[in-house]
């Protein structure tokens, strides 16, 4: 499963031993496995939150919103450009110089890879935007909900991809 290679200092090296240059990516250097693995272990509002909760979670959540199938993959992978550049909660995000336009660079890689629409069209950004809402509702002020296991989520993550790009 482990490709050998050498390190590349300009480069992260990922779950499945690639090296990948998150501001210049290379299609090919993407793999899903990477993604799912990264999104399961990386925890949303970060970290602000009473039970561990991932990213990979969360886009298994706005992928069930979506009622158009060919959407339900792009959804899946909404916030996959976090498997390599983290998440931060929006405030943050969008007041870093330059992350925003790397986020997109990495966004146009990552759906020329997986053949999916980007910019994602609206159905999907009010999809994510109604998943923040009630995470913020359920997991944040008052949990009333108990998230996924990281393994799980990576696990539900591939399957439901595979189920979508069959």
């Amino acid at each position: 499963m482990f490709l050998e290679t050498q390190f590349e200092p300009d480069k992260i090296r990922t779950f499945t031993g690639r090296y990948i240059d998150p501001l210049n990516p290379d299609p090919r250097e993407i793999d899903l496995v990477d993604i799912a693995h990264a999104l399961s272990n990386l925890c949303r509002f970060g970290g602000h939150v009473m039970r561990f909760y991932s990213v990979a979670e969360h886009c298994i959540m706005v992928a069930n919103m979506i009622r158009t199938p060919e959407l339900k993959l792009c959804a899946l992978l909404h916030d996959a450009a976090e498997a390599y550049l983290l998440d931060m909660p929006r405030p943050v995000k969008y007041r870093i110089e330059g992350y925003k336009d790397a986020e997109a660079n990495l966004m146009k890689a990552i759906a020329g890879r997986f053949n999916i629409p980007y910019p994602f069209p609206q159905e999907v950004i009010d999809a994510d935007n109604q998943a923040l809402e009630w995470e913020w509702d359920n997991i944040m002020t008052a949990p009333r909900y108990d998230p996924m296991y990281p393994k799980y989520a990576k696990q539900m993550f591939i399957q439901y991809f595979n189920l979508l790009s069959e």
